[in-house]
This record gives C-alpha cells, sequence and structure tokens, in this order.
C-alpha cells in the first residue's frame, strides 16, 4: 500500500480500490485509463528499441561475433591457470585463422554483388593474380634449390680438403654430411623441375607426390651414412682407448692422427656462415622442399659447429701426451658420434612425417574447422552440413564436403551452388583439390556412399 500511496501523492489525486471478494483482504487499485495514443506511441518506441538493439547484435556465428570473442593478452591471465591460458591462446588462434579465410573470400564475395561483366571482368583479374603469385613463388623455389645445389658443390670440395689436411673425424662426418646434402639438392632439384612440368595427360592431377616421396629416399640415404659414421667413431673412440691404456710413450704412435690448423679452420667457418644464410632464406618460403631444405642447413649448421669445436679440442689436446688433458683427443670422434645421431633422429622424424602424408593422415581439427567455416557462410540455401573430411593428399589436404540442399530446388541452382563452394574451398592455399557431394537428406551414413577399404 505504501508504493500505491506513493503514486497517489505523485499523480495529484486519489485512486478508486474496489475489494474482489468480500472474505479476502486483499484489495485492487484502479489506475486511470492510459490513452490509445500513448500506448501506440510507446509499442512504436519499443519496436525501434527493439531494431536498434538487433542492429547492434551481430548475427549468430558471423566474423564480427566471432572477432569479438577475441581475448588477447591481458594482465589478469598471469592468474589462470595453465591449461585456461593455452585455452585462450588456441582460441585465438583459431579466431585469426578464420579471419584470414574470411580475407581470402571477401574480394570474391565483393565481385558477386556487382553485375555479371564486372563479375567477369574483376574474376579474371583475380585468377590472374593468383596464377601470377604462384608463378612467382615458384620461380623463387625454383631459385633457392639452384642456389642450394650450386653452395653444396662449392663447399663439399672445400671440405674434402679441409678432411685430407686435418684427418679429424668430426670433419670427415661434416664431409659425409655435405655429400649426402649434395645428393639432396639434386634430388630435390629434379623434382621441383618435374612438378613445374607436369604432364597433364599421363599425371592428371600433377606431380606434386613427388616431394614427399623424394624427402623420404633422402631420409634413408642420410640415416645410412650417419650410422656408417658412429660406426666408424665407436672404433676410434675403441683404438684411442687402448692407446692410453699402453705405454706413454707409444701412445702418440697409437692415437689416430689430428691437425687443425688455420685452412681447414677456415673452411669450416666459411662453411658455417654459408649455411645460416641458406637456412634463413629457404626457411622464409611455405614449401615442403625448401622446408626440407631449411631444416637441412640449420643441421649442417649445427654438426659443422660440433665438429670444427671437437677437431680444434682434438687436435690441441693430442700434443699433451702425458697429461689428463691428452684424453681429450676423444672430443674429435665424439663429435662426429654427436652430429651423427643428431642427423639420424631429425630425418627419421622427416620420413614419418612425409609417410604420413602419403599414406592420406587426417587433417588437424583447426583445418577442417575452417572448411567447415567455409561452407557454413557460403549460401543461406545449404540446410545442413552433413560431412566434412580432409585429409593428406601427399604435400596438400584433399577435401570432402557433403552439403544437404532443399529437395525441390532445381539441378542448375544446386550445381551452381556447389562449384562455387568447391571453387571457394581451393582458394585456401592448403588445399589441392576439392570435392563437394549434393544431397536432399542427411539420414544415410556417411560410410554408406564409398567402398569399404
Amino acid at each position: 500500500m505504501e508504493s500505491i500511496m506513493a503514486l497517489e501523492a505523485q499523480a495529484g489525486q486519489t485512486f478508486p480500490v474496489m475489494q474482489i471478494n468480500p472474505e479476502s483482504t486483499e484489495t485492487v487499485v484502479l489506475l486511470p485509463r492510459t490513452n490509445s495514443t500513448t500506448l501506440h506511441r510507446r509499442s512504436v518506441e519499443r519496436t525501434e528499441r527493439e531494431k536498434d538493439a538487433e542492429q547492434a547484435t551481430p548475427p549468430a556465428y558471423s566474423m564480427e561475433e566471432i572477432t569479438a570473442r577475441r581475448r588477447g593478452k591481458r594482465a589478469e591471465d598471469q592468474n589462470l591457470p595453465k591449461k585456461v591460458r593455452s585455452f585462450y591462446k588456441k582460441q585465438d588462434k583459431l579466431i585469426s585463422t578464420f579471419e584470414r579465410v574470411h580475407r581470402l573470400h571477401s574480394d570474391k564475395q565483393s565481385d558477386n554483388e556487382d553485375d555479371e561483366d564486372e563479375d567477369e571482368e574483376n574474376g579474371d583479374k583475380s585468377d590472374k593474380k593468383d596464377k601470377q603469385d604462384v608463378i612467382i613463388r615458384r620461380k623463387r623455389i625454383s631459385f633457392y634449390t639452384k642456389l642450394s645445389l650450386l653452395v653444396n658443390i662449392c663447399l663439399l670440395a672445400m671440405k674434402i680438403a679441409a678432411a685430407i689436411l686435418s684427418r679429424s673425424l668430426s670433419v670427415i662426418s661434416s664431409v659425409v654430411d655435405s655429400g649426402v646434402d649434395l645428393t639432396t639438392s639434386v634430388i630435390l632439384f629434379w623434382a621441383t623441375h618435374a612438378m613445374n612440368r607436369p604432364d597433364r595427360v599421363l599425371y592428371p592431377i600433377g606431380r606434386r607426390r613427388l616431394e614427399p616421396i623424394s624427402i623420404v629416399i633422402l631420409s634413408v640415404i642420410m640415416s645410412s651414412a650417419s650410422v656408417m659414421v658412429i660406426s666408424e667413431s665407436l672404433q676410434t673412440i675403441a683404438q684411442d682407448v687402448d692407446a692410453f691404456r699402453g705405454n706413454s710413450s707409444e701412445t702418440l704412435k697409437n692415437l689416430h692422427e689430428l691437425d687443425m690448423r688455420t685452412i681447414p679452420v677456415t673452411i669450416m667457418c666459411t662453411t658455417i656462415v654459408s649455411k645460416l644464410v641458406l637456412f634463413i632464406l629457404c626457411s622464409r618460403e611455405s614449401s615442403v622442399t625448401l622446408n626440407a631444405l631449411a631444416q637441412d642447413h640449420r643441421n649442417d649448421v649445427f654438426s659443422n659447429v660440433i665438429a670444427l669445436i671437437c677437431g680444434v679440442a682434438g687436435s690441441h689436446a693430442r700434443v699433451l701426451v702425458g697429461n689428463w688433458k691428452q684424453y681429450f683427443i676423444l672430443a674429435d670422434p665424439i663429435g662426429a658420434v654427436v652430429v651423427s645421431i643428431y642427423i639420424l633422429v631429425t630425418w627419421v622424424r622427416q620420413a614419418s612425417q612425409q609417410v604420413k602424408r602419403l599414406t592420406g593422415h587426417t587433417a588437424k581439427p583447426e583445418f577442417l574447422q575452417q572448411i567447415t567455416w567455409v561452407a557454413f557462410h557460403h549460401s543461406p540455401q545449404i540446410l545442413k552440413i552433413d560431412t566434412v573430411r580432409a585429409f593428406h593428399f601427399g604435400t596438400n589436404f584433399l577435401v570432402e564436403v557433403d552439403i544437404v540442399l532443399p529437395e525441390d530446388m532445381s539441378l542448375r541452382d544446386a550445381h551452381d551452388i556447389g562449384e562455387a563452394l568447391q571453387k571457394k574451398i581451393e582458394r585456401i592455399p592448403e588445399v589441392e583439390r576439392a570435392f563437394v557431394h549434393l544431397d536432399y537428406e542427411f539420414s544415410h551414413k556417411a560410410h554408406d556412399e564409398h567402398k569399404v577399404v
């Protein structure tokens, strides 16, 4: 009743009171009637406010809504558990991926809003630009491959001279590595040359699988060479240990010969600098061929640094027979073992990764989310997305998407939607080929449409 009294005081009048049930203490206050014009005005104002709120709120799963969920770096993140910080980091990375895909197709979508003549002209320009980018990228890959081949030939000749002069096992292991590097450059150069000149009759989808196949072959060669160097180094370690156990006067004669002078050291330093520059150049391009070369150059930097340090240490320790420092001569074969083990492990991992790609290993969930994102925003006439698959088809991915369209849609409209979605998916750089399957129902199982192998 206190609230009613406040209303009466505010309005300057007394509201009539009606009792519903004589036996009840409840009463109803009869408020004055509201003018219909006032009600209409309030209704219009409320409708306008609702429209403004709807316009301010982005549609569900739109780019604006997804971007608004980006967390970024905050001061209070340090107090969060590690798993929570990792979750936010992955979420921001996924949002960045969606933004990249959105920008990739924004130009194409804006072209589709123009008239047909302008759309065709802009589409041709976009296709020409894409082709030019591919040609420029292939030229860079070919140039870096040829440069690596030329540098490896020069360094191999120089390191053979350094190995002859120094007689260091670490340098010899580096020479073996350079010899295999030359083989690597030759095989990758041949693979790049063959891929850039495909025969569309014999190889209708190109020869992109030559990249992982050549890397697997190189992994076998590198692993075999590393095992041979490890075996030779272990035998040298055993001989030097036996020499230390014998007569000290005969120790120097029984130790393996080692002499790291100015020329071998200069050659090794030149090799390290050259390989470091090649590693920086090749790692800037996103290509399996150049990634393999970059990894090989990085291994060479590490192996040559170890070979140089161990060779110099062993060479200076050889003249200290009778002193405890004489055992530093073992640093030379031990360095060769360390370098060979590192090369062996690195190339075994590389081979394992390429075998997965050749055997059709599935894509990561983040990549499948990209494909789902593109299909979801492609056309409002897509009723459902039935299946999204992506698996390695050599270097890149083969993508399969099943979408559900209205049952009464014409074949022409359905074909146009499916073909446009296929081209849109194939614009993603990691996709080599995409297949879009059109259906009118989704009650069947995905594996029922294909032969079970």
